[in-house]
């Protein structure tokens, strides 16, 4: 027994025991998204506009919620192995390389406001993954002279792999989105948030269907009205072709 004790001594003494291998990390940023909705990474709430550590190689669910008002287009993920895009929430995805990822919303209705006064207004353009925009936003908003009741024109170009989908404007009194590649917004406020959004080509990637009318050009009172006073014009020249014929 002493015997056996002494060679597994031997034998062990020149082999090293090798240590924990220590967790390595990497970071994900998540680009501002219009409104207030929210983005979870395993339950855990992220900060939009901001740079968060994950663990390198680990599964991440990531979770849509969107706030009153708006709706969950896609997740766009972004690495240096290229863009993906995906519809389904949670979205599952493992971690290895620093990225990208952006929660897509668009407002479930375009609304109408109202212009209120005149004068200086001030739009705030938020950049966002997948391409570039003129004049250029910024990640934090940059800010873009304007005129209350006066166009203002911003043009989008995708990159590389990417096409556009929409822009997200958002002002105190109206939320909207447009699908022409060159935004001409009338300010009817002092301040309205901006936002392009594009999607990797390859997702083929859609607004949602229906896609969201605006809700006051024609209210649903004038359309009760407009077709009872058709119904009454044609049944009065039913009624006015019956006497000729008299």
């Amino acid at each position: 027994m002493i015997l056996l004790t002494s060679t597994l001594l031997i034998l062990t003494a020149g082999v090293s025991i090798p240590s924990a291998k220590a967790t390595t990390t990497t970071t994900l940023f998540l680009y501002t998204t219009l409104g207030t909705s929210s983005v979870t990474a395993n339950g855990t709430a992220m900060t939009g506009g901001a740079s968060t550590t994950l663990n390198s190689g680990n599964t991440y669910q990531f979770k849509a919620t969107a706030s009153s008002g708006w709706q969950f287009v896609c997740f766009v993920y972004a690495d240096k192995t290229g863009a993906v895009g995906s519809t389904l929430n949670p979205y599952s995805k493992v971690i290895s390389n620093p990225c990208s990822l952006e929660a897509v919303f668009i407002p479930t209705t375009n609304t109408t406001g109202t212009s209120s006064g005149s004068g200086a207004a001030t739009l705030t353009l938020f950049a966002s993954g997948g391409g570039t925009t003129s004049p250029a936003g910024a990640t934090g908003g940059a800010s873009i002279s304007a005129v209350i009741g006066h166009t203002s024109t911003t043009t989008e170009t995708p990159g590389t792999g990417y096409t556009f989908l929409c822009w997200v404007v958002q002002c105190s009194s109206a939320s909207n989105y447009y699908t022409s590649s060159t935004l001409s917004y009338t300010p009817i406020t002092t301040g309205a948030a901006i936002e392009p959004i594009w999607v990797p080509t390859s997702s083929a990637i859609t607004l949602p269907t229906p896609t969201p009318t605006k809700i006051d050009e024609f209210s649903s009172l004038m359309v009760v009205i407009v077709a009872a006073a058709l119904v009454a014009t044609a049944l009065g020249s039913y009624a006015y072709a019956k006497r000729k014929k008299k």
